[in-house]
């Protein structure tokens, strides 16, 4: 298990960010493929469950397991499904202001890869994957287009259920 973290200071308010990044059914709209994927949210607050069939990755499945809108956190974990090659992972997602007009956005947790990978490899293409999102909430906030990084390992899960069939 290694620990993983992506922080981007922005030019936008604390509170016009957390308004955005709060909805654990939006994940969609800041992911590369989102458009061509499909989600849902099943419960509300705390122990929902989002069930995600991504494009680029296919089946994946989270919990919220923690929710504050005062502190503009959220967290949630992995309980279906091995985006990236990950076998376990949890993180935390923070909005942090740092005056009116600028914030932090903030993804933190930790993360075990499949056992047949190298774990540093998967915790970086998490902080890519973590990156990405980041960089989705922006542009969607700015009304531009994301200009997303390439993700490593991104059909890692699709490429093992080919070999599965």
């Amino acid at each position: 298990m290694i620990e993983i973290e992506h922080r981007r200071d922005i030019d936008l308010c604390a509170d016009t960010v957390w308004e955005e990044v709060r909805h654990f059914d939006r994940v969609l709209e800041w992911v590369p493929g989102g458009d061509q994927s499909s989600i849902r949210v099943q419960g509300e607050g705390v122990g929902a469950i989002r069930d995600i069939e991504l494009s680029t990755q296919g089946y994946v499945q989270h919990r919220l397991i923690a929710h504050d809108n005062d502190e503009r956190s959220f967290s949630y974990e992995l309980t279906a499904g091995k985006p990236i090659g990950m076998q376990d992972y949890a993180v935390v997602a923070t909005v942090t202001p740092i005056d009116d007009g600028h914030c932090t956005i903030r993804w933190a947790g930790r993360m075990t890869s499949d056992p047949t990978l190298d774990e540093a490899e998967i915790g970086h293409a998490l902080e890519v994957a973590l990156g990405n999102m980041t960089t989705g909430i922006i542009a969607r906030l700015k009304g531009e287009v994301p200009d997303f990084s390439q993700q490593p390992n991104e059909d890692w899960q699709l490429r093992q259920d080919e070999h599965a069939s």
